[in-house]
């Protein structure tokens, strides 16, 4: 570890201040990010119109998926607040960290 903490604790502080190539590469570093914080890196990317957002998208898509089990109706849940999320970037999400907390829980 570095005097500036974990690679989670440096990608946490390069969301907080909208750093997308220093979240990048403290997220290369962490290694598979927690399903939350990987989609704060969607919100940062979708801030910046980045051009690696949808497939970054499709990928936390299929990790929900895969991850968490969730029903047919919350992946269309899902599915709708991310296409918003890209149509209206500066607009929270609050529905997909509800759905990744209850999902977590019901996965459990």
């Amino acid at each position: 570890m570095t005097a500036q903490g974990t690679p989670l604790t440096r990608f946490r502080r390069a969301i907080d201040s909208r750093s997308v190539l220093l979240a990048e590469l403290a997220a290369r570093e962490a290694g598979r990010l927690p399903l939350e914080d990987a989609l704060a890196l969607l919100e940062l990317y979708a801030r910046h119109d980045d051009p690696k957002l949808e497939a970054a998208t499709v990928r936390w898509l299929g990790r929900l998926i895969t991850e968490q089990r969730p029903t047919l109706a919350d992946v269309q849940l899902a599915v709708a607040a991310l296409v918003s999320l890209q149509e209206r970037p500066e607009q929270p999400q609050p529905v997909l960290r509800s759905l990744l907390r209850r999902t977590a829980t019901s996965a459990t």
